[in-house]
């Protein structure tokens, strides 16, 4: 018995060297989940969404997916142009020369999205997020309304007046200076119960 706990001892210290000595590091399988993509065409494809659990903010820029017994395949924002899983909603825009996914945080007449990416918190590297919103109803004089559009947290009130005029009472209800993403979501969806159309 002990020969063989020494025996497994070296074989783990040799894996574990031969990994370290190529720069190597173990790594974690990315779990799947039920999930679907809207290619350029319009054609919905449905399968199995590989999710990177080690970098949450690689979905914001294309993923992966499994159909049937096949291999996964990656999938840009050339290849599609809106993807979900597990209730999770991303449609791509154009974002710094380039273009992204951003994820759906209520949606309705008035779209509220999220785009998250590494950069920097209070100067250290960390998650910032960039906020936009859409109305996707919006006519006439209001019609660049119906684009979405970048939205900066601090003063934001004030930026997204226009989007909650007909409801003046929810926006009214904003915190001036705090910006809440959950509430505002929520705020979003309670407007968006006035315009929603019964089947």
């Amino acid at each position: 018995m002990r020969k063989i706990i020494v025996v497994l001892f070296i074989s783990t210290a040799i894996t574990a060297f031969g990994q370290a000595k190529k720069g190597k590091e173990p790594k974690m399988a990315n779990t799947m989940a039920s999930g679907y993509y809207v290619a350029q065409k319009g054609d919905t494809i449905k399968g199995d969404i590989a999710l990177d659990t080690e970098n949450e903010v690689a979905m914001y820029k294309g993923f992966s997916i499994k159909i049937g017994n096949g291999k996964p395949t990656a999938i840009t924002t050339k290849k599609a142009k809106a993807y979900g899983f597990n209730g999770r909603h991303f449609t791509v825009i154009p974002f710094d020369d380039g273009e992204v996914y951003i994820e759906y945080l209520a949606k309705g007449r008035l779209n509220f999205c999220e785009y998250r990416f590494m950069g920097k918190v209070n100067g250290e590297p960390g998650i910032e997020s960039v906020y936009f919103i859409q109305d996707t109803r919006a006519e006439a004089k209001d019609a660049d309304l119906k684009q979405f559009k970048q939205f900066k947290t601090m003063f934001y009130k004030k930026e997204v007046k226009n989007y909650f005029k007909d409801q003046p009472q929810i926006w009214s209800d904003f915190d001036k200076f705090v910006f809440d993403k959950n509430k505002f979501a929520e705020s979003v969806k309670e407007f968006n119960k006035f315009y929603e159309v019964s089947e």
